[in-house]
């Protein structure tokens, strides 16, 4: 039976939902304002244009009341059309996710495969599209199901000299590493909330500029909720079509002025140096970084020495109240990954790596005493 003591006084390392700062976690149990009114509206704007900023984009944002597959969705639904053909980088989990959503929404598409925990070359994703007519690319710009960031800016400049309509999803990349979207060609780029933003889940963003909104303007109706076009119209003045989390507008709102305040290129120094902390001390522990090229947000670690990682995962819980995630795919038993995201410190990542060291102990005598059965 469950009960809330469960989910009291622990810790959370985990890729999504991120630490929310105490302040921000207190606007959640105001009482909600009524949304139709010109103050919303004036709070609505604010929003967008913190969001611009975080994109780095001259485009514009769409707020959707959803998780980050909805947002993937509807960009997919919005973009795409029966009658073009998109390119996928598949690297794990969440490139996966893109081949399921064009193949649920019959929008023809092909596969890169990616061995998981490899990055794509840029060179094999310019062969494929020289070799095809593909008039988009989809890429995960953080595979975090694996921990690899891709290289966008090289393939950004393959899209645009292949005229593919380059979309991404950011979602656990924006805030914790570099993200140019109007320099790097970005089309299309994706955000929640539940990651760098360092808020609770409920809200995405879609970010488009002029040549995502030209495809828009010329795609047919795709449903009523997540009609991009809809939400542009209604966001004009400051409103959107449909309820939305209205706490999560005032937590956002605060979250974006906090971050303005530290600056934006301050926050990603601050993730970089926290999962260095982290990875520094992972030798120590007979750990290994599993991703060749590996991202700010979270570091995939690899177990060695017959540890198995889902085990692990289970007693940092039980016995730590620690949760870190486990991967989500075929490497469940070899890798779990530890988010930089969120409110963290290094104290933090202290107090993670003593746990870490106390249940991999408590495994290996399991581990040896299995060889000898």
């Amino acid at each position: 039976m469950f009960s809330l003591s469960k989910i009291e006084n622990f810790k959370i390392f985990t890729p999504g939902p991120t630490p929310v700062p105490e302040d921000i976690l207190r606007m959640g149990s105001w009482q909600s304002p009524y949304n139709r009114t010109q103050s919303f509206s004036e709070l609505t704007f604010d929003i967008l244009d913190g969001l611009k900023a975080l994109f780095n984009t001259r485009g514009e944002v769409v707020i959707l009341t959803a998780s980050g597959t909805g947002a993937m969705e509807a960009a997919a639904r919005g973009c795409l059309s029966p009658e073009g053909r998109a390119l996928i980088v598949n690297g794990g989990v969440w490139g996966q996710r893109w081949v399921d959503i064009c193949r649920t929404n019959d929008l023809p598409f092909e596969e890169i495969k990616l061995a998981p925990g490899t990055t794509v070359e840029p060179s094999d994703i310019e062969a494929r599209l020289m070799g095809g007519s593909f008039n988009a690319l989809l890429i995960n710009g953080h595979e975090t199901s694996t921990g690899v960031l891709y290289d966008l800016p090289a393939i950004g400049e393959i899209a645009r000299r292949h005229n593919a309509l380059f979309i991404v999803d950011a979602i656990s990349t924006i805030g914790a590493d570099e993200f140019q979207m109007d320099d790097w060609g970005i089309d299309v780029a994706i955000l929640s909330s539940q990651k760098a933003l360092a808020l609770p889940p409920g809200l995405s963003f879609v970010a488009l500029n002029q040549r995502a909104m030209d495809r828009l303007d010329s795609a047919p109706p795709s449903g009523i909720y997540f009609d991009l076009r809809v939400y542009l119209k209604n966001q004009a003045r400051g409103q959107m079509p449909y309820t939305p989390a209205i706490s999560l507008f005032l937590m956002l709102h605060e979250r974006l002025n906090q971050m303005r305040r530290v600056g934006l290129d301050q926050g990603i120094e601050r993730h970089a140096q926290l999962a260095k902390y982290f990875r520094d001390q992972l030798d120590d522990l007979s750990l290994q970084v599993f991703p060749l090229r590996p991202s700010n947000a979270m570091t995939a670690v690899r177990c060695a020495n017959g540890i198995n990682a889902r085990e692990l995962v289970r007693m940092l819980e039980t016995q730590h109240r620690i949760y870190v995630a486990p991967n989500p795919g075929e490497l469940e038993t070899r890798v779990f990954r530890v988010s930089h995201m969120g409110d963290q410190h290094e104290e933090d990542v202290d107090g993670l790596c003593s746990a870490l060291r106390s249940t991999i102990d408590s495994l290996r005598p399991v581990r040896e005493m299995n060889q000898y059965k």
